[in-house]
């Protein structure tokens, strides 16, 4: 599972890299297989994963749309999406809908949950998969709207990197490595360091990442 870290890029920005845009090439280019021209919706896009999601999408040619808080706007804007959305003043159902002329996305990369499942759904074009990467809400049981599930044969896929085998785990890291680690030696992607912690911080490291509001990732360094 481990891979060789390019000449430009540091060991920090190395630890920047792997579990989060790992996690975003399964999700946005193998599950939900978006490509040139198509439009993708991603939440929680100023996190560590959600970030790396917005660059693999863009990278891929797709049309990104994104959600985050109203401080993140610009640095989401920053990294590849055409519109971002705050999503405690607007409702991003409503405003992928005008984006699309109500047409829908064809892929939606969610680490929220909850109550954002049936709007998720209904923001997606028949045919459009949903790519469900964490539940931040907390809530485990939300409400599916099967019918509509049913009547666009819509794909819900769930998938997480930690529960995964070996060698699930290395398909994983090769279909990275062979498809977009040379991006980051031509600048196509690019790690995203929040902040960086010393080992004996670990501690401080969590509540930064329990606090929320960060753009990137937490790095714990080692001296």
């Amino acid at each position: 599972m481990a891979i060789c870290i390019p000449g430009n890029v540091s060991f920090v920005e190395g630890a920047a890299i792997m579990e989060s845009f790992v996690t975003a090439v399964e999700s946005v280019s193998h599950v939900a297989g978006v490509g040139q021209g198509q439009t993708v919706l991603v939440h929680g896009a100023a996190g560590g994963v959600g970030s790396a999601c917005v660059q693999v999408a863009h990278a891929l040619g797709a049309t990104v749309y994104a959600t985050a808080s109203a401080s993140r706007l610009a640095d989401v804007g920053s990294i590849g999406a055409a519109a971002v959305i705050d999503y405690r003043a607007d409702d991003f159902e409503s405003v992928v809908a005008r984006l699309t002329d109500h047409r829908g996305v064809e892929a939606v990369i969610d680490f929220i949950g909850g109550d954002y499942l049936p709007r998720n759904l209904r923001s997606l074009r028949p045919g459009g998969t949903l790519v469900q990467v964490g539940i931040l809400s907390g809530q485990h049981a939300p409400s599916i709207p099967l019918n509509l599930l049913l009547h666009n044969h819509l794909q819900l896929v769930g998938t997480v990197m930690k529960s995964r085998g070996v060698d699930e785990k290395r398909a994983m890291v090769r279909r990275f490595s062979e498809g977009f680690l040379p991006l980051f030696e031509s600048g196509g992607l690019k790690p995203l360091v929040d902040e960086v912690f010393p080992l004996e911080r670990a501690a401080d490291a969590h509540r930064s990442v329990e606090r929320g509001g960060g753009f990137g990732k937490v790095i714990l360094a080692v001296d």
